[in-house]
């Protein structure tokens, strides 16, 4: 083969390789460290968490830093706080910084990544309702999958650049694996699964004041029938009394209110 026909060959074959090398080339791997702050796997419902982190390893092409929580805003500070405004600046405005999901213009590329603040509260998992006089607790069966931060780099078209950096935490609440144990420390079985009924329908004081009485010595064991039959009984005395002394408490307010009017 001539020598310049061999040269140009050569140059040809060198041209594909970079063209190949740089399209097989990773972008840069995102990265979001802490700085500031302890982010547990598990964490209390309602609770307050403030933590810093430090996101690099932003690729060349980023347009906007696309950033999203599960925290709920406070009224303590911002949801979200940028310390340096010179390379990003927030889409919206100021305001947008207590949005769970905010984006960043990237103005200028920083090479010594960009810190963000955040503040924000655990989210509740339990709520309360009062429907015809009952106190009814309602719970998100889902605990787990909470994300602290979700950070992702996009170019001028929206389109993910390499990977998201993410921090995820699960919700636990206060004292129900307590409540737990000791429902399962109850030794009649059926008490047991009455107590544990009543908790996951909502009606959380019913099964603590079930609970409390198993729990209380007794001086004599009696059937779980009778103990039903006297809890009746005093039901309906207590409602007879309550009436009686209301009939009471109501003439003798009559009364002193003629005394009073001079009648």
């Amino acid at each position: 083969m001539p020598q310049g026909k061999r040269a140009l060959l050569c140059m040809t074959l060198g041209v594909f390789i970079a063209l190949f090398l740089t399209a097989c080339t990773p972008c840069a791997a995102l990265n979001a460290d802490i700085t500031e702050g302890n982010l547990l796997e598990s964490q209390n419902e309602a609770d307050i968490i403030t933590y810093t982190i430090q996101i690099s390893g932003i690729p060349k092409q980023t347009k906007f830093l696309e950033i999203s929580t599960d925290l709920v805003p406070v009224s303590e500070a911002m949801l979200w706080e940028i310390p340096d405004t010179t390379y990003v600046e927030p889409e919206g405005g100021g305001e947008s910084l207590n949005d769970q999901k905010i984006e960043l213009e990237v103005i200028e590329y920083p090479n010594q990544g960009i810190m963000i603040k955040s503040t924000g509260r655990v989210p509740l998992l339990t709520s309360v309702e009062i429907t015809d006089g009952v106190v009814i607790t309602k719970r998100d069966e889902r605990k787990t999958g909470y994300v602290y931060y979700n950070v992702q780099a996009l170019d001028e078209n929206g389109d993910l650049l390499g990977t998201a950096a993410t921090e995820t935490f699960s919700i636990t609440i206060p004292g129900e694996a307590e409540f737990i144990a000791r429902v399962n420390a109850v030794s009649d079985p059926e008490m047991r699964a009455i107590i544990d009924d009543l908790y996951s329908r909502g009606l959380r004081d019913e099964a603590e004041d079930l609970l409390d009485y198993m729990e209380a010595p007794k001086e004599s064991t009696i059937a779980f029938s009778t103990a039903i039959i006297i809890a009746i009984v005093l039901i309906i005395i207590g409602f007879v009394a309550g009436v009686f002394l209301g009939q009471i408490r109501a003439r003798n307010m009559q009364d002193f209110q003629d005394e009073y009017r001079g009648n």
